[in-house]
């Protein structure tokens, strides 16, 4: 049997725990939020960004373009007979890609036939200069005769009509010979100019129709470039250029680089045309360029067909700022750094983008510094630190 002094001690142990867990839990409280730290009224300065910077110092600049285009001889000749035969002789060099000389003999006709023709034409011309002599002889005997009244008026007439016929007769015969000669002359086939062969069709043995074509002919020493370009770029050359698609006296220098034969090689050209229509799709016009050194200081021909970049010498423009494309932020702004190293947006306005600059015409003074690092977050006043 328990005893009442047992019951009352466990009474008092129920009530006591919960009170001295409350006590040490509030004592807990107090100590944490005693030692809370205090929130700052003063907001922290922002950490400034470093940057790259350049100082504006507004210059002229000679303005270009590129292009890129095909290589394709200025002139291309269809070989073609004028006269009929039989092929007795080829040249080696009038095979596909074979390289000649202006005045080389590409090709022979049997030429026999027009030697004949020529040799009867002389003949012919003989007998009609010595019927033409008869004529002017006898025509000044019945003139002498007619001023003595020994002669009639109509043996007059008739003598004069008798040497006109025979001088046309001789005209006749002269043109004849002139004819024969040029036909003969036609039986061999001459270089125009220096070039080579793109095609043949012709072979030894062969008989040839006039108006036959046995080969295809282009010149290596006139060569041209044909240049597409958006209308807008023609802003960027000689005004009477854009305004006219003509160059005048001093035309525009063009560079022709291409990778050739393993090393990249470059070109000499001018500007010489545009084509005049503009694509109604594309807005894109075609600039005719002659190449002016066929044979490059490294001694490489410039081959037809090779595929060139092109970079055309364009106009002088005065105050203009030219900044790398990172110095760009939308909406054409940059960002101008004060005195105080912060960053404040500026518009601008864009002359001419590249792929890595940007030319500025306005909105910048000398002196001033601008941010050319591509910064992804900015806001207006941010701190800066300028690297040097």
């Amino acid at each position: 049997m328990d005893h009442p002094t047992d019951r009352t001690a466990f009474a008092l142990r129920k009530l006591l725990v919960p009170a001295i867990i409350l006590a040490i839990s509030a004592g807990v409280y107090l100590v944490l939020v005693g030692t809370k730290p205090q929130l700052g009224t003063t907001p922290k300065e922002p950490v400034p960004v470093a940057v790259r910077a350049m100082t504006v110092n507004p210059t002229t600049i000679s303005l270009s373009v590129t292009s890129e285009g095909n290589v394709q001889p200025k002139i291309e000749t269809k070989l073609v007979s004028q006269v009929a035969g039989e092929v007795v002789s080829i040249s080696p060099n009038l095979a596909s890609g074979g390289e000649f000389k202006q005045g080389d003999v590409l090709l022979r006709l049997d030429p026999r036939d027009y030697e004949i023709a020529l040799a009867r034409a002389q003949a012919n011309r003989k007998r009609m200069q010595a019927e033409k002599r008869y004529a002017d002889e006898e025509a000044a005997r019945i003139r002498s005769l007619y001023a003595d009244e020994l002669a009639s008026v109509a043996e007059l007439q008739n003598i004069e009509r008798l040497q006109s016929v025979a001088q046309a007769a001789a005209d006749d015969a002269a043109a004849a010979v002139d004819r024969a000669k040029i036909d003969l002359a036609r039986t061999a086939f001459v270089a125009p100019y220096n070039g080579r062969v793109r095609d043949e069709a012709v072979d030894l043995g062969q008989f040839i129709p006039k108006g036959a074509t046995m080969a295809t002919l282009y010149d290596i020493d006139r060569l041209e470039v044909r240049l597409p370009l958006a209308d807008a770029q023609l802003a960027y050359l000689n005004p009477n250029f854009a305004q006219t698609g003509l160059a005048d006296d001093t035309p525009a220098n063009v560079t022709l680089t291409a990778n050739y034969a393993g090393s990249t090689q470059m070109w000499d050209a001018k500007l010489l045309r545009t084509e005049g229509d503009i694509a109604t799709k594309s807005r894109f016009l075609h600039l005719i360029v002659e190449v002016s050194q066929t044979v490059n200081d490294n001694g490489v021909r410039l081959p037809v067909g090779l595929f060139v970049d092109a970079k055309i010498e364009g106009r002088s423009v005065d105050n203009l700022v030219s900044v790398p494309r990172t110095a760009l932020r939308p909406d054409n702004a940059v960002m101008v750094i004060d005195e105080a190293s912060r960053l404040h947006f500026r518009p601008v306005s864009i002359f001419k983008l590249s792929d890595q600059t940007a030319l500025i015409s306005d909105g910048l003074a000398t002196g001033e510094r601008i941010s050319i690092s591509p910064l992804q977050f900015v806001v207006e006043g941010m701190p800066v630190t300028v690297i040097e």
